[in-house]
């Protein structure tokens, strides 16, 4: 068997190479595209998974407001213990009115965060970004509900 001369042999490699190349090219849009719809599904997901917690939110911000409005008109008989009580419940609500500020900031803030996100063109920085947010949002979430439930057993002592 005859050896290949080194041009020949140098021109059959190089031409494996620039297929395999080309194949590769070829793909890496597809690669792209499939990376970049990976990523806006994971932010829909992130999107709804905090349209729900905000509206679980709401839900444990109404009842709380409906327990302090019970306790509210409770306190307005007359009696001798009325006049703590009543600042006590005056308290609870600045507190109730302050942590529904701080969720609509909250919101806002996430919202823009998403739109960021959305106009990363870098992958990788792309999906770090969403897992920051998962987290902060994941942060956020227990900070308020924790807070809510001290609400919640402040309104209980004060029945």
């Amino acid at each position: 068997m005859k050896l290949l001369r080194p041009v020949t042999a140098s021109l059959l490699l190089f031409t494996l190479l620039l297929a395999s190349t080309a194949r590769w090219a070829a793909t890496d849009p597809l690669r792209k595209e499939w990376t970049q719809a990976i990523q806006q599904q994971h932010i829909n997901e992130l999107n709804q998974r905090e349209q729900l917690d905000n509206l679980n939110r709401a839900l444990e911000l109404n009842q709380t407001q409906r327990q302090l409005d019970k306790l509210r008109n409770q306190a307005a008989n007359p009696g001798l213990a009325a006049q703590p009580r009543a600042q006590q419940l005056h308290e609870t609500q600045k507190q109730l009115d302050q942590l529904k500020l701080e969720q609509q900031r909250n919101r806002v803030q996430q919202d823009l965060k998403l739109n960021e996100i959305e106009r990363e063109q870098n992958p990788l920085r792309r999906q770090q970004q969403i897992r920051d947010l998962e987290l902060q949002q994941h942060m956020q979430f227990l900070q308020e509900q924790s807070r809510t439930k001290l609400m919640q057993q402040d309104l209980n002592r004060l029945r």
